[in-house]
């Protein structure tokens, strides 16, 4: 599948799908896509998960694998509960 289908598209993205969220460990706001698993902190380098992850048509599409490297058979997507870590 070369062209990505209209669930993974970020043409097709609404304005919430980008959220800022507090970093857990000093507060700075963090940017996150709504299809970002984790990002860093720019400010004190804790990497945390996405609390807003949401992979779309990707947690049941059978191209999930074939569109974004994701296999909804086999992968899980990571719990936004996990705890923070510091790099």
């Amino acid at each position: 599948m070369s062209q990505k289908c209209p669930g993974q598209d970020s043409r097709f993205w609404k304005a919430d799908d980008i959220r800022l969220t507090p970093c857990p460990q000093c507060g700075t706001e963090v940017e996150f896509f709504k299809d970002d698993r984790s990002r860093k902190c720019g400010k004190c380098g804790t990497r945390f998960k996405n609390p807003h992850l949401d992979m779309g048509c990707a947690e049941w599409c059978p191209y999930a694998k074939e569109c974004i490297d994701f296999d909804p058979t086999e992968d899980e997507p990571p719990s936004p509960s996990s705890d923070a870590q510091t790099e």
